[in-house]
């Protein structure tokens, strides 16, 4: 490892991408969630196509509702330079992010290495390999994190940040959970992208439902471990209702209509 706090080589990712889309309906009735286009483009060809730009060669995907367009959209992954790993969880019940990721451990754990966590229902710009450059292995987890009032209802989280770096810093509590913890100097949200450490996986119950927040990050917190976090320059979008695909979409072309788009 080399970088400011740490480059990490040969980095690995898992995309989710089993959530039932339900917010998103009547789209996701028959086009899974991440296939949803914002702006004339999947999202999930969006995310290959960053975490390909991070350093990325070796990618997974757990799948559940209409997995099979999925496998079938994706393919190997060359098309992004990629090769694309499926964790197909169709034969029982929907894991959840951390079901999902522990579902993964074998895939993620390989190479022992931090790996990048994307939630299959985002739109952002962050550059994805400055994330995992200014990941700590001392941590077991640096979140992305974004500030916007609009969004209250997402995952909060206090942050405190470091001295000579405040783009990062450490997390106190999530949804002010831990308590007793130093006060935040502000909170922001957890955007659904993150660098973790394989070893958080031990922490998440195997072969049983569960989220990575409840699952892994609040336990691994109440254990004493640190948690990270990182805040990147960009724009970032929970793709969660038909109503925030077209405010998303709304926005990128018009920034591709005055030449600033992405």
């Amino acid at each position: 490892m080399d970088h400011e706090f740490g480059l990490v080589r040969s980095p690995r990712a898992f995309i989710l991408a089993a959530g039932l889309g339900t917010r998103l309906r009547p789209l996701t009735e028959r086009v899974p969630k991440p296939l949803v286009e914002v702006a004339g483009v999947p999202m999930l060809d969006r995310t290959l196509s960053q975490v390909a730009a991070a350093g990325v060669r070796d990618a997974a995907l757990n799948v559940f509702h209409l997995g099979d367009a999925i496998r079938a959209h994706v393919g190997d992954g060359s098309r992004w330079g990629l090769r694309v790993t499926f964790f197909d969880e169709s034969d029982g019940e929907i894991l959840g992010t951390g079901g999902g990721l522990r579902n993964a451990r074998s895939f993620l754990t390989e190479n022992d290495t931090p790996f990048l966590l994307v939630n299959g229902d985002v739109w952002h710009d962050f550059d994805l390999r400055r994330a995992l450059q200014m990941h700590d292995r001392a941590s077991v987890a640096t979140l992305v994190v974004h500030r916007d009032e609009r969004l209250p209802k997402v995952h909060v989280v206090g942050c405190i940040p470091d001295g000579t770096h405040d783009q990062t810093g450490r997390v106190t509590d999530i949804h002010g959970t831990p308590a007793g913890g130093p006060a935040p100097a502000w909170r922001a949200i957890y955007t659904g992208v993150a660098v973790l450490e394989p070893r958080l996986l031990d922490r998440i119950p195997e072969g049983q439902s569960s989220g990575l927040v409840d699952g892994a990050l609040w336990p691994a917190m109440r254990h004493g471990d640190v948690l990270r976090y990182v805040e990147p320059s960009g724009h970032w979008f929970d793709i969660g209702t038909p109503a925030s695909v077209l405010r998303a979409s709304t926005w990128i072309l018009r920034r591709r209509a005055d030449g600033t788009g992405i």
